[in-house]
């Protein structure tokens, strides 16, 4: 392998660890979705298809993946007490980066559900995909809250959330979680690297992707456009639904798109640079 090749290897790396540590520190965040990030950094499908075919996924993309979830768990807990600290003092703007985060990679996340043609079928899934999610976020938003107690079973509970919302994208665990009222004790128990949060979460998170992957898998291999356009629809209905509520200052409008423009440049950025990097000879 030539000195280009290595480098070029190298740089891809380097990419999917920063992407994991997005992905891991923007799930601990309150709205933002998880398997939104990973379909928007083109991860998605590497990770059913992975999940639910584990040899020939491994084979295809087992390093890609493992540099991957070592950027997520150093993003997940490593930085959960920034993520804290962060939602106390500036939650609006870091919530409108992530929405730029999410924006950033529509025109490569349009062309790959384009990949296999677009119909009227299509663009029906992206349009039910929108509408279902925006109902559900809806609903979220204006339900009672109800308070499980944070022991093993109810951390249990958050790592069943945590699983879903990758194998769900828009789905947002972090939402679900404070409508629990299980948030708080959960990012408590990560920053401190408590095992007693840690083991049950770690248990629920493995069962629901488990569950769920072949699922998924096999809906991408018989109906691939329709899918796509769906999750792009959905993708489309959490950027919207999860826009901070705006107090009537300008200030506070021209910072929340400042961090929308900042957010989408760098996630439209670093998905260009992969795809060049995968590309070019």
């Amino acid at each position: 392998m030539g000195l280009q090749d290595s480098q070029k290897k190298r740089l891809l790396y380097l990419l999917w660890l920063l992407e994991g540590i997005i992905v891991g520190f923007g799930a601990i965040l309150p709205g933002v979705s998880g398997g939104t990030l990973c379909v928007a950094f083109g991860m998605y499908r590497p990770i059913v298809d992975t999940l639910s075919h584990l040899k020939s996924g491994i084979q295809r993309h087992g390093w890609m993946l493992l540099t991957f979830f070592l950027g997520v768990l150093a993003g997940f807990i490593a930085l959960s007490g920034l993520a804290a600290w962060m939602l106390e003092h500036s939650a609006a703007l870091v919530t409108c980066v992530f929405i730029g985060f999410i924006l950033g990679t529509f025109p490569e996340l349009w062309q790959e559900a384009g990949a296999q043609g677009r119909s009227g079928r299509s663009i029906w899934a992206l349009c039910l995909g929108f509408a279902a999610m925006a109902l559900l976020l809806g609903l979220l938003k204006t339900a009672s809250s109800v308070v499980i107690p944070a022991k093993a079973p109810g951390f249990f509970l958050c790592g069943l959330l945590w699983g879903l919302s990758f194998i769900v994208p828009g789905l947002s665990s972090s939402s679900l979680l404070l409508f629990f009222g299980l948030y708080q004790p959960m990012l408590a128990g990560i920053a401190s690297f408590n095992f007693s949060v840690l083991l049950p979460m770690g248990a629920g998170m493995a069962l629901c992707v488990l569950l769920l992957s072949k699922g998924i898998a096999r809906i991408y291999r018989t109906h691939y456009a329709a899918a796509s356009h769906a999750i792009l629809g959905i993708v489309a209905a959490t950027a919207m639904m999860i826009l901070p509520e705006w107090n009537g200052a300008a200030w506070s409008l021209l910072a929340g798109l400042a961090a929308i423009c900042f957010g989408g440049a760098l996630s439209y950025g670093l998905s260009r640079l992969c795809r060049k990097i995968k590309t070019n000879p």
